[in-house]
């Protein structure tokens, strides 16, 4: 370095280089430094000597015939009460920056969502695996696709209270059962008065491959107002449920994201087909005057009759 150069750099600029050099840096460095020195902060030029030097570092150990052994992707499972899972590892370099890019676009803050980023991060987590579960590479065991089954009365199914019974003898809602038994995936055994098996299975509950190829094609995603969920991240939820008799036709399905499939499950909104579009009622505390809401973002609004 230069005289001249190192006059016109200030403290802050000259403290950066000393450490840079302390750091040893492979040659021709310090120059690459003086010259982002006079045209950045003190702060980048920091950041910039430490890029060299984890590169450089990466360059010797890959210099080495035999590199120290990866620890891979660790995943520990930790069952908490109530049914719910604890879990925490590591993932590689490859698996992290493949996972961060699947869940940041579905992480992205929205108007009527939770604000906390964990809870964003854990929502999306739950997107993930819902998807997963839908995935025909899925492995087998003993000749059966990936699946939970739920134990409930059929009583306690019909009218939505009471509790039901997940693989491992966790405790669920009858409300969540319902909402489960909406769409794929699950086997419910549906117990009558003497506790006799009435159902298992019950093919017709789930949707076909065609008639949601059709779904995607109606409603276009997630028919909530305002949700922008496309379709793949949805599930097929009917009108009327089919533990009250609703059938499983496109007159009486709908597509929900995980979020408002469980908002309709969980609270006061109502759904409803207008003309082959569904069509939304809040509940009085969110619009006293109740006035029907479409989702305006997949496509047209339908008149709805007054």
């Amino acid at each position: 370095m230069t005289g001249a150069v190192l006059e016109e750099l200030a403290d802050g600029h000259l403290t950066e280089l000393a450490r840079a050099i302390s750091l040893r840096l492979p040659d021709g460095s310090e120059e690459i430094l003086v010259e982002a020195a006079r045209s950045v902060e003190p702060k980048a030029v920091r950041q910039l000597a430490d890029r060299i030097r984890d590169r450089a570092e990466q360059d010797r150990a890959d210099e080495v015939d035999e590199p120290a052994a990866d620890p891979g992707d660790v995943l520990h499972l930790r069952d908490l009460p109530g049914g719910r899972l604890e879990f925490f590892g590591e993932l590689s370099a490859e698996s992290g920056a493949r996972f961060t890019a699947m869940l940041e676009p579905l992480s992205t803050p929205r108007p009527d969502g939770p604000r906390d980023a964990a809870r964003r991060r854990g929502e999306a987590f739950a997107d993930l695996i819902h998807l997963a579960s839908r995935s025909t590479d899925l492995p087998s065991e003993a000749g059966e696709r990936p699946h939970i089954s739920v134990t409930i009365d059929h009583d306690t199914l019909r009218r939505g209270v009471g509790h039901a019974v997940l693989d491992g003898d966790h405790h669920l809602s009858a409300a969540q059962a319902r909402r489960i038994a909406c769409d794929a995936k699950i086997l419910p055994v549906v117990l009558g008065g003497e506790s006799e098996v009435l159902d298992l299975g019950r093919a017709k509950r789930t949707v076909s491959v065609a008639q949601r190829r059709a779904l995607h094609a109606r409603d276009r995603g997630c028919a909530f107002p305002g949700c922008h969920r496309p379709p793949k991240w949805c599930d097929a939820h009917h009108v009327r449920h089919w533990a009250d008799g609703g059938s499983t036709d496109l007159s009486n399905l709908v597509l929900l994201c995980r979020t408002h499939h469980s908002l309709i499950h969980h609270t006061h909104w109502q759904v409803s087909m207008t003309g082959g579009t569904p069509t939304f009622i809040p509940s009085r505390q969110i619009d006293p005057a109740q006035r029907p809401r479409q989702n305006l973002l997949h496509r047209p609004p339908t008149p709805v009759a007054a």
